[in-house]
């Protein structure tokens, strides 16, 4: 199995915070660095001893220090979503046998969790899980409460798309020569390296502040339209390395600030790198048909995603739905679903929804009436 991270020095980073002594920007690099390896594996023929080994190697740490008093509320969050990712994969072994750790998907007890950590009485009732959910999601992925308003109404709501615009979209083919060409230009370029995983479903990357980041493609030729827009889309990421605007800041007093911590914004973050993607499908002439595939990409399923997930959070598996029915209830066609999908945080889709209200404010123009 291809590793795409310096194992020694990942290594280095987890005996690091075993010892305490790990900055916050090493210790958010490594979970980035072991979730990413963690989702290439998936792809993999072949698994790495000594990755699994220095994975189980955090997990143990994590599972033991993750609620720690010392840790803020957002610090125990980020540590329980990796830890309970790490728990749906197959990579991560039992510490009491060889056999493979990994326990059944709940997501109503993930959110439970969460809501712990939060000091929020959580029931499992509509009115309860709104509540907790509308204050997870402006606290931790940073979304402006008028969007999350308008993203409960939408979930709440039988709406449908219009069909879609008349018009062609370029059929012209991107290399990833010609992507960097056109997205760079004159910027200073990052350091990052480009792996090709064939077979991969999703374009994403690893960005860390003092590291070497990392692309992750499923190939480096032929890319249409809509999969350039995607790796433009992760360059934008690469390019915000530095852009202390998408940080937030966290777990600070009134009268003292030098305790506070730096957190990524996921909410502006997306916002630079779906506006990235929209001005590159926009300049390409793919205008309003153009505008319709983005948002069916970027609000319209995703919103009928959190709406199954919500569905599923109340009902469980008592009354369970699954995407496909709920978008033929929208009429839309379905989609299928990464495999991975599951191991995300509750309600993350919820920040593309907002970046996507705020971008296309016209957006409302493409449902039926």
């Amino acid at each position: 199995m291809n590793l795409f991270f310096d194992l020694e020095y990942i290594s280095s980073l987890v005996l690091k915070v075993e010892q305490g002594n790990a900055t916050n920007t090493e210790h958010a690099y490594l979970q980035k660095v072991i979730a990413a390896q963690t989702v290439i594996n998936e792809y993999q023929k072949e698994n790495n001893i000594n990755f699994q080994k220095i994975s189980q190697k955090y997990y143990i740490w994590l599972s033991a220090n993750w609620q720690k008093k010392s840790n803020s509320d957002r610090e125990k969050t980020d540590h329980f979503l990796l830890k309970n990712a790490l728990e749906k994969s197959q990579f991560v072994f039992s510490k009491k046998s060889e056999n493979v750790f990994q326990k059944p998907l709940n997501h109503y007890s993930v959110l439970l969790i969460l809501s712990q950590i939060w000091n929020f009485p959580l029931k499992r009732e509509k009115k309860s899980l709104e509540q907790f959910l509308f204050y997870f999601i402006e606290n931790v992925y940073g979304v402006p409460q008028k969007y999350i308003a308008s993203i409960f109404h939408l979930i709440e709501s039988d709406w449908k798309p219009i069909l879609s615009p008349l018009g062609m979209l370029p059929k012209k083919k991107f290399s990833l020569h010609e992507i960097e060409e056109y997205f760079f230009g004159n910027k200073a370029i990052p350091d990052f390296s480009v792996h090709i995983i064939p077979k991969i479903d999703r374009y994403f990357s690893i960005v860390g502040r003092g590291h070497k980041c990392h692309l992750f493609l499923p190939k480096k030729e032929n890319f249409d339209l809509f999969e350039a827009a995607l790796v433009i889309h992760e360059l934008q990421h690469l390019l915000d390395i530095d852009n202390k605007e998408n940080l937030i800041s966290t777990n600070c007093s009134e009268n003292n600030d030098s305790q506070a911590m730096l957190h990524e914004s996921v909410y502006l973050s997306e916002k630079n790198a779906l506006n990235a993607e929209r001005i590159f499908l926009l300049g390409t002439g793919a205008a309003k048909r153009g505008r319709f595939c983005w948002l069916e990409s970027n609000l319209f399923y995703p919103i009928l995603l959190l709406k199954c997930e919500m569905h599923n959070l109340l009902y469980g598996d008592n009354r369970s739905i699954d995407f496909s029915e709920i978008c033929q209830q929208h009429g839309m066609e379905p989609l299928p679903l990464s495999a991975l999908f599951e191991w995300g945080a509750p309600f993350q889709l919820s920040a593309y929804c907002a970046v996507a209200m705020e971008l296309e404010q016209g957006w409302q123009k493409f449902l039926q009436n």
